[in-house]
């Protein structure tokens, strides 16, 4: 969209509501450095081209969803909210606090949208945000040492095997943490929740411990107790150190580690974890995070308008070059295409599925983190007993 049509779809919003413009919005971020400065300069260009005067302050991350909470129906909140995480969206908007922003984004941006990031910020059939940039784990491959990319997972594995030497180690993953190991769960079969017929996540449907779960869990413990690749006691922060040292080959996780490992002096590419044999693709979890409007702000039209301003495509192009975050808008992305970081985990996320945004997932990480760690320290223990028992303990809560 040209900046002309960008503007005349602003004042129309604007104009149907009977708005007059000049109040100065009142943004929370939960952006630092880089993507402080970013927001920054889009709030001086939209006060330019609008007239609106727009006050950023920073929030901590962990501080941001407590203080939308406690501080929205005083009165005492800011008028968007931007580096919203799409988990925070279900309770969010269970407490009243999110604008619903249906009638608000247009059709031609959410056609650009990846439908999973749709979904991610869509609770109840609403959508309580407007995503602006996803992320979540890809395969870092060291290619001094991988010289040839593994085109399916059994010659990842086999590669791997190779590698893993006195010296050198072949693939790595914090397989105790779900958040990570939750991609062997998913790619066999499992899920965290089931879906309705309109796509609404079922609260008491886990499937966590059905058969594609439990063969997922056994392809995880098999990295270990099969394939050598993985130690026991090594967690992320050890295999992370053997990456930017150049002794680990392959490595999942995420994009926040790329900056690290360029510093590092590391030729490396980004990539999915390669198809099982039979094309079955690996996807876990992705995070989106975007931004949302204040349900009791008394400005939220120009609320509603500044959030359009960031999720714009160009936008989403200026914040991925500025500071490598993925955009959610498909023509960002294509935009982009040329780094390839970015291009990536965007390939990667392709397949992964947003962390479920229902306050229910909270019941989920304590049960799945303890049936994934018994699973991986004891050869010995029953897998589908480990996790139906999650599943009970989840149900119960």
């Amino acid at each position: 969209m040209t900046l002309r049509k960008f503007l005349i779809s602003l004042l129309v919003v604007a104009a149907s509501s009977g708005f007059a413009f000049g109040q100065t919005l009142q943004v929370w971020t939960t952006f630092e450095g880089p993507s402080l400065e970013w927001l920054r300069g889009q709030a001086e260009a939209f006060t330019a081209g609008f007239g609106v005067p727009v006050n950023v302050v920073q929030i901590a991350f962990g501080d941001m969803e407590a203080s939308i909470f406690r501080a929205a129906p005083q009165g005492e909140a800011a008028d968007v909210f931007h580096g919203v995480a799409h988990d925070w969206i279900g309770n969010l908007a269970t407490a009243g606090v999110l604008a619903d922003m249906s009638g608000y984004a247009t059709t031609a941006y959410l056609e650009d949208l990846a439908e999973q990031a749709r979904l991610a910020f869509t609770f109840a059939g609403r959508l309580f945000g407007l995503p602006a940039y996803v992320e979540g784990p890809a395969l870092y491959v060291n290619t001094d040492l991988v010289t040839t990319l593994p085109e399916t997972y059994e010659e990842m594995i086999a590669t791997a095997q190779a590698l893993t030497t006195a010296d050198t180690f072949g693939f790595m993953l914090d397989a105790s943490n779900f958040y990570y190991s939750y991609v062997y769960l998913r790619t066999f079969g499992g899920a965290v929740f089931g879906r309705d017929a309109n796509g609404d996540l079922i609260p008491d449907d886990v499937q966590l411990a059905n058969e594609g779960a439990v063969r997922g869990a056994q392809a995880l413990r098999d990295l270990r107790y099969r394939y050598d690749l993985l130690p026991s006691g090594v967690g992320y922060d050890v295999a992370n150190g053997l990456f930017i040292d150049g002794q680990l080959g392959m490595f999942y996780t995420g994009p926040w580690e790329a900056a690290n490992y360029v510093n590092a002096g590391l030729n490396f590419i980004v990539m999915p974890i390669p198809p099982l044999a039979d094309g079955t693709q690996f996807g876990g979890f992705m995070g989106v995070q975007g931004v949302a409007v204040n349900q009791f702000s008394s400005n939220k039209v120009d609320a509603a308008n500044f959030a359009k301003w960031l999720t714009r495509a160009d936008a989403q192009v200026s914040l991925a070059q500025a500071t490598s975050r993925i955009p959610a808008s498909m023509a960002a992305v294509a935009q982009v295409a040329d780094d390839p970081v970015i291009a990536g985990f965007g390939r990667a996320l392709q397949t992964a599925e947003p962390m479920p945004n229902i306050p229910k997932m909270g019941q989920v990480w304590g049960p799945a983190i303890n049936a994934v760690t018994v699973i991986m320290d004891d050869p010995d223990a029953d897998i589908a007993a480990t996790l139906q028992q999650a599943v009970d303990e989840i149900l119960s809560n």
